[in-house]
């Protein structure tokens, strides 16, 4: 080959290269959100299972007992607000946090079992911890029983695992992300108004969703976060 058909030959090339590379940039931006979308849509569907499974509406720290009462477990103090997954922590726009003291998006994963009450999708929905009542329980005569108060009750334990072992991180490597705070209620109040959201942050990395969204707040002020809603069934 010549040098002048060499030449033409690379000018060929960087005029593809051009012209293409810019649709599979698209292609591989549009995979990602897929992907994530699909993945959002995965641990949505298994807190809902898990809910069922184990006759609640919202997570717990210590699990729901085996007791013939209402356990301690069930206290409001004892609820688990965010539930995060692998990666890393995505920016987090300030006009989505709350007032001190409440949860938010950025709260860091803390051991469980400690004060904290922000847990893992794994602890919660593969491990089973903090130990919800399993299989192995279901021979004690008296359980409890979220249904009729302290009758004996065989249906609801924790069937999982509920996902593969992994979970997260996104497409763009940082946390997938829940706000179970907003599942269920409190004895005695009123049902949220606010989304229970299981969310990616998107390609920018900055979580652009109110931690207490409703269905407006995602319309209008989410950008490009990827979420799935939590059925309101389990609320």
């Amino acid at each position: 080959m010549s040098l002048v058909e060499a030449t033409v030959v690379l000018a060929v090339i960087s005029a593809l290269t051009a012209v293409l590379a810019p649709s599979i940039r698209d292609y591989i931006d549009a995979s990602r959100q897929a992907r994530a979308q699909e993945d959002v849509a995965v641990l949505a569907a298994a807190m809902s299972r898990m809910l069922t499974d184990i006759g609640e509406t919202f997570f717990l720290r210590d699990g729901n007992g085996t007791t013939t009462t209402d356990p301690p477990s069930r206290g409001s103090t004892n609820r688990v607000n965010l539930l995060v997954g692998n990666g890393m922590i995505p920016t987090i726009e300030t006009s989505v946090d709350r007032a001190p003291g409440n949860t938010d998006w950025d709260d860091t994963l803390d051991t469980p079992g400690a004060s904290a009450d922000v847990w893992s999708f794994y602890d919660q929905l593969v491990a089973n911890q903090p130990a919800y009542r399993s299989a192995a329980e279901m021979n004690v005569a008296a359980q409890f029983d979220p249904d009729g108060g302290d009758e004996g009750n065989s249906e609801f334990y924790w069937r999982g695992a509920y996902l593969t072992p992994i979970v997260g991180p996104d497409p763009w490597g940082y946390r997938y992300m829940a706000n179970v705070e907003f599942l269920g209620h409190p004895s005695g109040s009123s049902p949220s108004e606010n989304d229970v959201v299981v969310l990616s942050a998107g390609p920018n990395a900055r979580v652009d969703t109110a931690f207490a969204a409703t269905t407006p707040t995602l319309a209008t002020d989410s950008f490009d976060d990827i979420h799935a809603l939590v059925s309101g069934g389990t609320r």
